[in-house]
C-alpha cells in the first residue's frame, strides 16, 4: 500500500530531526536543532527553545510520554497531535526567529541556513512562500508553508519551521 503524503511529510521531518541517523528522536533532537540555530544571532534562542520543547511535550503526550520515539512512533504521535499545536509552534517560531514584523530575505536565509539548509534552497523557499513581491515575508505567509506542508501533497508548496 502506498504511503499517504502526510505520513511521508512526517517521515521527512523525522529524518531532519535525526541527522545523526540513530533512528530515534526526542528532546535531544530539538536541542540539536536549537544549537544549530543559536549561530543565528538574530534568533531569540530562549523563546525558540521553549516553543520547541512545548511542542515536543505535546508530541510526547500522544506517545505514552516516551523519551525517544522511533520513526513510526513519531509519525503516529504527529498524526495524533492537534493542529492547534502545530499552529502555536508556527507562530512562536516566527516570533522567536524573526520578531513580529516583516522578515527580509536575508534574515530568512540566515535562519534557514543555520537550521541546515543550503543558501540556494533557503532563497527558493523564501520566494515560494512570498512570491516575487517586494517587501518581506509576513507571519501569515510563513504559517502558510506549514499549512501546505500538512495539507497539500505538492512538495513545491511547502516548507516547515526551518526544518524541512
Amino acid at each position: 500500500m502506498a504511503t499517504d503524503f502526510k505520513t511521508q511529510r512526517f517521515q521527512e521531518l523525522f529524518d531532519a530531526l535525526d541527522p545523526d541517523r540513530n533512528d530515534v528522536v526526542g528532546k535531544h533532537s530539538f536541542d540539536n536543532l536549537i544549537s544549530r540555530l543559536a549561530h543565528n544571532s538574530d534568533t531569540n534562542i530562549r523563546d525558540l527553545r521553549k516553543a520547541f520543547h512545548e511542542f515536543w511535550q505535546a508530541v510526547q503526550s500522544r506517545s505514552e510520554y516516551r523519551s525517544n520515539l522511533s520513526k513510526q512512533q513519531f509519525v503516529d504521535a504527529l498524526n495524533a497531535t492537534h493542529m492547534r499545536d502545530f499552529d502555536s509552534l508556527s507562530g512562536r517560531v516566527f516570533a522567536s526567529a524573526f520578531g513580529f514584523g516583516e522578515v527580509t530575505k536575508d534574515k530568512f536565509v540566515r535562519y534557514y541556513t543555520a537550521a541546515g539548509s543550503d543558501e540556494a534552497t533557503a532563497q527558493e523557499d523564501f520566494t515560494r512562500l512570498h512570491g516575487d513581491r517586494d517587501g518581506g515575508l509576513h507571519r501569515k505567509e510563513f504559517h502558510g508553508g506549514l499549512a501546505n506542508y500538512l495539507h497539500n501533497s505538492d512538495p513545491a508548496s511547502s516548507i516547515v519551521l526551518g526544518i524541512v
